[in-house]
């Protein structure tokens, strides 16, 4: 009975210390013992699973606190790349700020969401101060195009990203070779200066009523503001507004053109520019009439009144022919051309013949005012280069010329000073 009793105790105690090796024999029992260990048997076992669970779980527990500490570790990493990142992007900017004091761009920055400046740099801050109602004008405008701007950006930038993603799921690269001067597809509608920028022209009008011309060109950035006091709030989405003043290079475009293009004396456009016109209609498949308008009785207005009243009558007859509407254009001394869609030449003979009857009953001025005319269709599919159209047509104006132009002796006004 002892030794039965010894043997469940030894089993008991081997069961808490090593599980693993613990074992009992029933048939060393004693016959009254057996049936008691055969329980201390099933408890052993029941010990040894919670004992395997409770190990279970320990190894889980490790395992979780194992990710957790290292999540700690990452949050930690991203936490102070982040703080390096944010200080490095102070940095910048403040070096963007010194150095945009340097460029003669006027450099405005306005947070995207509130409108608010947060950045404007010297020749901006100048200008704010020497023409404050233009500032103002340039502010209004500027912040009513920011809706527009941050739409167009975000939209280019998504569709940028969804390409990019289409791309690697493909497998394709993202710049594909393409030949020179070829457009990458998908790009139809971009801003003028690609998916990260919109420029855009402004005009104004300053306070002495001249008119002031900017060329805009706007980007969507990060900016981080310093003041804000955490760093979720600190990066913020801001619009950054490059102000190029053009004035000077619209004037001396404008001027350029003038010399280019424009007649000084009446206004009108010059040769150069019918020429262009007509083999532009020419190349786009349009008719027109051509009219070709030499001026009668100018040597005579000119050696009797002066070169003043013959630049007048130059004048008066190109007025007179611009209410015909279509183009009139200077084509030589006393030359013009009306060039005219839609228009057939015998309406448009019509219509200088009742111009011609006007001037010629008008005595207001003390000489003699008529021109010679012919009218040519150029056919929307030319048979002829546009020379010989012009050839033709000044013949044929001529020759209207020699049959109906009134000698000078028939129109020359009496006066009793003669």
């Amino acid at each position: 009975m002892e030794d039965s009793l010894k043997l469940l105790t030894n089993y008991l105690q081997d069961v808490l210390e090593q599980p693993d090796t613990a074992a009992l024999r029933l048939e060393d029992l004693a016959p009254d013992f057996r049936e008691l260990g055969e329980k201390a048997a099933l408890l052993a076992e029941t010990v040894q699973d919670l004992t395997n669970q409770l190990q279970q779980k320990f190894e889980t527990l490790e395992l979780e606190n194992q990710v957790l500490m290292d999540n700690i570790q990452a949050m930690d990493e991203i936490s102070w790349s982040l703080e390096q990142s944010n200080q490095e992007l102070r940095s910048n900017l403040a070096l963007v700020n010194a150095l945009t004091d340097y460029t003669h761009n006027m450099i405005f920055v306005y947070s995207a969401d509130t409108c608010q400046e947060v950045h404007a740099n010297q020749p901006a801050r100048w200008f704010q101060k020497a023409h404050a109602q233009t500032a103002a004008q340039l502010t209004r405008m500027l912040l009513e195009k920011q809706p527009e701007i941050q739409q167009q950006l975000d939209y280019h930038q998504k569709g940028q990203k969804m390409e990019e993603e289409h791309s690697m799921e493909d497998g394709h690269s993202l710049e594909e070779p393409r030949l020179p001067g070829e457009t990458p597809a998908g790009d139809e509608g971009l801003p003028k200066q690609g998916r990260n920028s919109l420029r855009w022209d402004m005009a104004l009008g300053d306070c002495d009523d001249t008119d002031i011309f900017f060329q805009v060109e706007s980007f969507l950035i990060p900016w981080l503001r310093s003041e804000a006091e955490d760093a979720h709030n600190a990066r913020r989405q801001a619009i950054v507004h490059i102000v190029i003043d053009e004035t000077e290079r619209q004037r001396r475009q404008k001027m350029i053109y003038r010399f280019a293009y424009v007649d000084p004396l009446t206004d009108l456009m010059n040769r150069r520019y019918a020429m262009e016109k007509m083999e532009q209609w020419m190349e786009e498949g349009t008719a027109f009439t051509l009219s070709f308008i030499d001026v009668d009785y100018l040597k005579y207005c000119n050696d009797t009144f002066g070169h003043e009243a013959g630049d007048s009558y130059l004048v008066e007859v190109s007025r007179a022919l611009q209410t015909l509407g279509g183009e009139v254009c200077r084509v030589g001394g006393d030359e013009f051309f009306l060039l005219r869609t839609e228009c057939a030449p015998d309406e448009q003979e019509r219509l200088l013949e009742e111009l011609r009857q006007q001037l010629l009953a008008d005595k207001s001025s003390g000489h003699p005012k008529s021109f010679s005319y012919a009218a040519t269709l150029i056919p929307a599919r030319p048979s002829a280069p546009l020379t010989a159209y012009i050839s033709a047509t000044d013949t044929k104006m001529y020759q209207y010329k020699q049959k109906y132009k009134l000698p000078l002796s028939d129109v020359v006004y009496k006066d009793d000073r003669i």
